[in-house]
């Protein structure tokens, strides 16, 4: 068992960016048990979309459990969390052509992902990144995150992420 003193971690980020890979981690080294926001987003993984107010209150359940980490970035989800959260993990790497690089390979091992879907994917980080006149009229993420920044930790790069988990018990 760690002696990792956050318990309610959330892991932010965009598509691509290592948000599950850093909670599979994380969990593994804390025995704290993770969740992906896309597990209440979805009623059928990656398909079909869940009802919006159900997905908010299955989700507040875990919010409300002792010990969680959450991963996603559906702004509906995490709204809950953000309050909750003992620690906020946001992955935010500057180089759009790695999340590509990441994104593309991701989908080659994912048997529902089509060629279109990818390429709405990296169409949708592509205009978040650059702010095109993209969104939902939801406020951006680092918006929602100014109220929580004495427990934000930026992490930039993969290597940032591995040297950081190195150092957790």
């Amino acid at each position: 068992m760690s002696n990792y003193k956050y318990k309610k971690i959330l892991v932010l980020g965009d598509a691509g960016r290592g948000k599950s890979t850093f909670a599979e981690k994380l969990s593994n080294k804390t025995s704290i048990p993770h969740y992906s926001t896309d597990d209440f987003f979805y009623r059928v993984k990656f398909t079909e979309v869940n009802d919006r107010e159900k997905s908010v209150e299955e989700i507040a359940h875990v919010y409300e459990q002792d010990e969680w980490i959450m991963e996603g970035t559906t702004r509906r989800l995490i709204l809950a969390g953000l309050e909750k959260a003992d620690i906020i993990y946001l992955l935010n790497f500057k180089n759009i052509i790695y999340q590509y690089y990441f994104l593309i390979k991701r989908s080659l091992t994912r048997k529902y992902e089509s060629l279109n879907g990818l390429l709405q994917l990296l169409k949708h980080v592509t205009y978040k990144k650059y702010k095109k006149g993209y969104g939902n009229h939801t406020p951006p993420l680092h918006e929602l995150l100014k109220p929580h920044e004495q427990k934000l930790i930026k992490l930039s790069s993969m290597k940032e992420i591995n040297r950081y988990l190195d150092f957790i018990n």
